[in-house]
């Protein structure tokens, strides 16, 4: 037995500082970053009693370390610098045609550090040894994502995309850039700071019906490279499995690539692919390809014993796609280099291998499909930084910009005729004083001998607000609209809402060709941490109409789902955000009444889509 168990005043002594801690943790906080609240003066004098306790005997004192970091008495942070005064200038201006003497890459462990500053803060037991087990990231594969060399003149522009380029890797918790004058007044030098991620995660869940876990490596030896292996269980014998293996960025080239497997009762996939998106404004050319193997079952009634049989099928599939991307000019201007006019084609197709017959299969339920796809297209791509957005006072670059693309292709499904696709995309986003809105209207249509048949439309608006502040805690509203209309759509095309739309809600049977659904998230960002994690509640409102053609969407129900929710960050990791919720749906389809609903995983955080120009596809239904 513990010799702690051996001594109960010693377990209770234990108990009560574990109570202390977490009353005293989530109304109290402190950071590794200057963008964090730090506790006052009666906080401190608190600590200091908390410290004393837990001296007194060696079990205590190990929890305390194992928690606590000894606060450092400091002022208040001011609010985040508005947005407007965050967009002025590019800060690498004043270096513009400097020549880049020398490069200096820094890498920093996922707990203590901050890139703002060089001070190495203190660290609690636990995030000591989280610093230990890391493999930091290595400065080959950070210098194989700048998008500059040694011996380059300085461009604003590609200093700040690779800053941001930086920041949104997987494995990088947030990455700064500066630069330094040298005594010769024609070059510089370049810093590059990068905080690294907490890259392992091992969540497992298990219930009285199921059971699963997954082991993730998001930074595998430090190579910038993913792995990761789930297995569940679902009773009574009911095995899957999926896993994968990727690498980001192969020799500089901004090449991702990735091998995959799934097992499930219903067949095997295994499947590689590799591709190059426009992943910045000054990237010329893009394109990519992915082959996948399937292997599965198709049930069918023998025709003489009339008994239900399996035939083993065998599908193989390719997707090819190609982008160019042409500058109006070859000005170096802001505006030039973020614009670009796009041309892009793709091929699809999937052929089967191993197919049941015709008297297997007289509906012809298995086919070979051939899609062909093209696109043209203007692209403006922006991006600026702000704070308490997705993440809990990290840097994040939010999009703005312009797309306006027209799609054009086919299909052609076997025993089906060809049809012909033509389509347009319009997007827009900028932040104004009131705050962010970014807004797209997109139209699809496939026809045959100029007979226009299943018609796709949508049109989606989102907004978040200026950050508001009260007291320490922050505040942002999110709203979104989305409304799709469907028409003349095949026997099996259909929509419904989702319980991601509306917080958890369950449609039943609900189906239909038209759907509106608005959202609205209301976000307090809380100045509390406990053992790394941050937290923010959520006030969730969803309202969701369904229509068909025989019941308009206007005149039909209004379908709600209202939720209390709260989001758990720790920046250090890769998996970062937790978040649960209880919901209330007041009206429910099939005749239910209303209920309530706890979701251990909610959907939430509306997130604004991006302004890079990808593979050509069908308008989505």
């Amino acid at each position: 037995m513990h010799p702690l168990f051996n001594k109960p005043g010693r377990a209770l002594k234990g108990v009560l500082l574990l109570i202390i801690i977490f009353f005293f943790q989530t109304h109290q906080s402190y950071s590794q970053s200057n963008d964090t609240l730090h506790p006052g003066k009666d906080s401190l004098r608190f600590y200091k009693k908390i410290k004393h306790f837990a001296q007194k005997n060696g079990f205590t004192r190990w929890l305390y370390n194992a928690t606590f970091v000894d606060p450092e008495p400091r002022q208040e942070p001011v609010a985040p610098e508005s947005t407007e005064e965050k967009k002025i200038v590019n800060p690498y201006i004043y270096y513009e045609h400097a020549i880049i003497r020398n490069i200096k890459i820094t890498v920093y462990d996922p707990f203590g550090h901050s890139v703002n500053d060089t001070i190495y803060r203190r660290v609690n037991y636990s995030q000591r040894m989280g610093n230990l087990a890391h493999t930091k990231t290595r400065q080959y594969i950070i210098n194989n994502r700048l998008l500059f060399h040694k011996n380059d003149t300085v461009n604003p522009l590609v200093i700040s995309e690779t800053e941001r380029l930086l920041r949104s890797a997987i494995f990088v918790n947030d990455a700064k850039i500066t630069i330094e004058l040298t005594s010769s007044r024609d070059s510089v030098d370049v810093n590059v700071v990068v905080l690294d991620k907490w890259a392992i995660t091992v969540p497992i869940l298990i219930t009285d019906v199921f059971a699963n876990a997954k082991f993730r490596n998001q930074n595998l030896f430090g190579w910038g490279q993913q792995f990761e292996q789930y297995v569940g269980f679902t009773r009574p014998d009911v095995f899957d499995y999926h896993g994968y293996y990727a690498i980001d960025n192969l020799d500089n080239t901004y090449i991702s690539s990735r091998l995959g497997y799934e097992v499930t009762p219903t067949g095997t996939n295994v499947g590689i692919a590799f591709n190059r998106g426009f992943f910045s404004p000054l990237t010329p050319w893009a394109g990519g390809l992915a082959v996948n193997n399937g292997w599965g079952y198709f049930a069918y009634t023998d025709a003489i014993d009339s008994t239900v049989k399996k035939f083993k099928t065998d599908v193989l599939s390719y997707d090819v796609w190609t982008g160019r991307a042409f500058k109006l000019s070859k000005e170096k201007s802001f505006f030039n280099q973020s614009t670009n006019i796009i041309a892009g084609w793709r091929n699809y197709r999937s052929q089967y291998i191993n197919r049941p017959t015709q008297d297997m299969d007289p509906k012809h339920n298995v086919y070979n499909t051939t899609a062909f796809l093209g696109n043209v297209g203007f692209a403006l791509q922006e991006y600026y930084k702000d704070k308490y957005i997705y993440r809990f006072g990290a840097n994040e670059d939010v999009p703005e910009g312009m797309i306006i693309q027209y799609i054009y292709g086919g299909i052609k499904k076997q025993y089906d005729k060809i049809r012909y696709y033509s389509g347009i995309e319009v997007a827009r986003a900028k932040h104004f004083k009131f705050g962010y809105v970014s807004a797209t209207v997109a139209y699809g249509v496939f026809f045959n001998k100029s007979v226009s048949n299943d018609i796709t439309a949508n049109f989606n608006m989102y907004y978040f607000s200026n950050l508001k502040r009260s007291g320490r805690w922050f505040f942002r509203q999110f709203i979104y609209y989305n409304m799709v209309y469907g028409a003349n759509k095949l026997f099996n095309e259909t929509i419904t809402l989702s319980g991601s739309e509306l917080y958890g809600f369950s449609p039943g049977t609900l189906t239909g060709n038209t759907k509106m659904v608005v959202n609205s998230e209301t976000v307090a960002y809380a100045p509390y941490k406990f053992i790394g994690f941050k937290f923010a509640p959520v006030l969730l409102a969803g309202f969701g109409m369904l229509g068909d053609p025989q019941h308009p969407v206007l005149q039909s129900s209004l379908y709600q789902g209202y939720a209390l929710g709260i989001m758990f960050r720790n920046e250090n990791l890769v998996s970062s955000t937790f978040q649960f919720s209880f919901g209330y749906y007041p009206f429910l389809p099939d005749g239910h009444n209303s209920v309530w609903k706890y979701n251990p995983v909610s959907s939430f955080t509306l997130r604004v889509r991006g302004f890079a120009v990808s593979s050509p596809g069908f308008i989505a239904y």
